[in-house]
């Protein structure tokens, strides 16, 4: 009765194919076949380096050696087993307790102490090559960095690469990035930023919605600025910036500034955040936190320049007691029956007026740069270059088309289809302003409706709306303490509340 055998056999990504695949597997069963060896099964690992043990298929043979259904491993040569001394010997070890050997179909190693010796040999030589290969491929990606071209990884969101692997502004994504920055100059929250860049479809350079550690990694890269980066390779002014130097150094700074001086931040808190701005210098004031005494969280807006000591003495204003007065003046209006009409025929005349929404050129653009990368990977099979992570790539791009193509029907037919009339755009505030009290995502659905600007002023506070409509001037102002505000013309002076 002939003994039982399997083969293992292995490719990784330095210059082999799956041809190699079949080669090994042909030397292996004609050394089975000379041997009087019986071929069970066969175990293979397609583009997986022999550094690792972390090899789906290696161990699988491990696990079923231990069911002690046949005697050898056969492989086409030693280094296919492994190119690490350490997990040779530890893997020989635990096969050799099954009573299973490893025997190399084009390496003829006797089973005596030479034959150990030369197979510690070519087991070194393995590790060797595969250690000479790691720094052949170091070396070579240093002379790129040197000459500043990508080493490989994901391109920063905003770069593509050219012919010669360069990189070079892709101004779409660029504009993301810009957008960015921008946003946290202009006092936005983290969770605010990430909540808009995903409700407006945006993605990472990896294809991915954008998370917490996605836009670190953005606000922290300073490639950005025109800076190659690569280990210690560092080049200024060496591909095209895409943010400003003083914009990067700004940005820094209020990260750092918050950082150190733990300045809490919620969206929930900061309704106003991107419409309010300083009267007295212009810039836009950003939500910030305290803690009194007693524990307790206070949510104020304060004016960028005042908060960083830049000269300017706005006082911080209550949060909530801001958020409220607003509101309490939107409402105000919207209980005028006049007001609502002219604010509903203005919305009726952009809706007319509308081109293709942002939305929608977004999920087009998307299912492009999806389909071609999906073309990609099918020329790369189609040429022979099949792996189980290219295989893993199609399915998860044609999972992501699907996905994208149903968003684009649900936008296109919103977008498209449904049109909405004075009566929908009056029953709307209606409903709305009914349940203001109710959470703050109905104030937040408000203010970004009706409001375009807040200034606040030492004095009071001017309210800029996204409508025209003259209405009377509100008669007996309400008088709160020692301190007025009031929004411009039309609404009373109240008490905002300062610290």
């Amino acid at each position: 009765m002939s003994e039982a055998a399997v083969i293992y056999a292995r490719y990784s990504s330095d210059r082999q194919r799956e041809e190699s695949i079949e080669g090994q597997i042909r030397v292996c069963k004609d050394y089975a076949r000379r041997n009087g060896l019986t071929i069970l099964h066969t175990y293979v690992d397609r583009a997986m380096t022999g550094r690792t043990d972390r090899r789906p298929e290696f161990q699988m043979m491990i696990q079923d050696a231990a069911t002690q259904n046949f005697e050898y491993v056969l492989v086409c040569k030693l280094n296919r087993f492994a190119r690490n001394r350490y997990d040779s010997t530890k893997y020989k070890h635990k096969l050799k307790k099954y009573g299973v050997k490893v025997v190399s179909a084009m390496e003829n190693i006797a089973n005596d102490s030479s034959g150990i010796l030369l197979e510690s040999v070519i087991e070194g030589m393995a590790e060797y090559y595969s250690a000479e290969l790691a720094e052949n491929v170091m070396r070579g990606m240093t002379e790129n960095a040197l000459e500043c071209k990508w080493t490989g990884g994901p391109v920063p969101l905003g770069y593509k690469l050219d012919e010669s692997h360069h990189l070079i502004i892709d101004e779409p994504n660029a504009v993301i990035v810009r957008k960015i920055y921008q946003m946290v100059l202009d006092g936005h929250t983290p969770a605010t930023i990430i909540r808009e860049l995903n409700q407006h479809h945006y993605l990472t350079s990896t294809g991915r919605p954008f998370s917490y550690s996605s836009l670190r990694s953005i606000l922290y890269n300073e490639r950005y600025t025109g800076t190659f980066i690569w280990h210690k390779i560092r080049k200024p002014n060496a591909i095209p910036p895409i943010v400003d130097d003083k914009v990067f150094q700004a940005v820094q700074e209020k990260l750092k500034y918050n950082k150190e001086n733990h300045i809490k931040k919620c969206s929930d808190n900061y309704l106003l955040t991107g419409k309010l701005y300083c009267g007295l210098c212009g810039s836009k004031m950003s939500g910030t936190s305290g803690t009194s005494k007693n524990r307790t969280s206070y949510y104020y807006y304060t004016c960028t320049k005042h908060h960083q000591k830049d000269g300017c003495h706005l006082r911080n204003v209550r949060a909530d007691i801001l958020e409220d007065i607003v509101c309490e003046q939107i409402t105000r209006i919207l209980s005028i029956p006049e007001a609502v009409k002219a604010i509903a025929k203005q919305a009726i005349v952009v809706q007319q007026q509308k081109k293709v929404s942002l939305v929608i050129q977004s999920l087009k653009n998307q299912i492009a740069d999806a389909n071609k990368k999906l073309q990609n990977c099918v020329q790369a099979i189609e040429s022979g270059l099949v792996s189980d992570t290219i295989i893993n790539h199609v399915q998860s791009y044609e999972k992501r088309l699907k996905d994208l193509k149903a968003e684009l029907s649900r936008e296109e037919l919103l977008d498209g289809d449904t049109e909405l009339t004075e009566e929908h755009i009056e029953f709307f505030f209606y409903s709305i302003t009914r349940k203001l009290k109710t959470a703050n995502k109905y104030k937040s659905i408000l203010l970004s409706s009706l409001v375009r600007c807040v200034i606040i002023y030492d004095e009071y506070v001017e309210i800029q709306y996204n409508y025209k409509y003259e209405l009377p001037i509100l008669q007996n102002p309400v008088q709160i303490g020692s301190s007025y505000l009031q929004s411009m013309v039309i609404h009373p002076r109240l008490e905002l509340g300062t610290p």
